[in-house]
């Protein structure tokens, strides 16, 4: 049980370290490819929304995920030392951040997103949600990556 325990919450991790890492590579190639083409970056954006629309939903659930397993090993060793502090506090600053990004910006800018290139005032809050999900999401991603190198820097006392 403990073992599955742990390799779901590495699977999870994964998701959002690897797979938020790769979303915003991806999104970066083909908003630069879509400029050099004469495309707007307000049109790129439209074009590459959907990729985090649907990713928001795995990365949802990945979170859901990393938090069960999180209260699981919790349940399972009652212990406390500062990498543990450490790993759990990361953990849930990571779920946070991709709950904030999942159910509340991104369906917000889904909503905006169809008007960016005819109305300045849904272009405006496009961009000022897109600034803020930047922010959001670089949480998520380096707080899934402190929670999941922090066991590696724990010190195993041999008794």
């Amino acid at each position: 049980m403990v073992a599955f325990v742990k390799i779901c919450r590495l699977i999870a991790l994964s998701l959002l370290f690897g797979g938020s890492s790769a979303i915003v590579f991806a999104a970066i190639t083909l908003v630069r490819a879509a400029g050099e083409h004469g495309m707007t970056v307000a049109q790129a954006a439209s074009y590459n929304a959907p990729i985090f629309v649907h990713f928001s939903t795995v990365a949802l659930v990945a979170a859901a995920v990393l938090m069960a397993t999180e209260l699981i090993d919790y349940q399972f060793d009652r212990k406390f030392n500062r990498h543990k502090l450490v790993r759990y506090g990361a953990s849930f600053l990571c779920f946070a951040c991709t709950v904030v990004f999942s159910l509340w910006l991104t369906p917000m800018m889904e909503q905006v997103r169809p008007n960016i290139e005819h109305d300045p005032a849904a272009h405006e809050l496009f961009d000022k949600l897109h600034h803020t999900s930047k922010i959001i999401f670089l949480g998520t991603i380096i707080f899934a990556l402190v929670s999941l190198t922090a066991p590696a820097l724990e010190t195993k006392v041999k008794s």
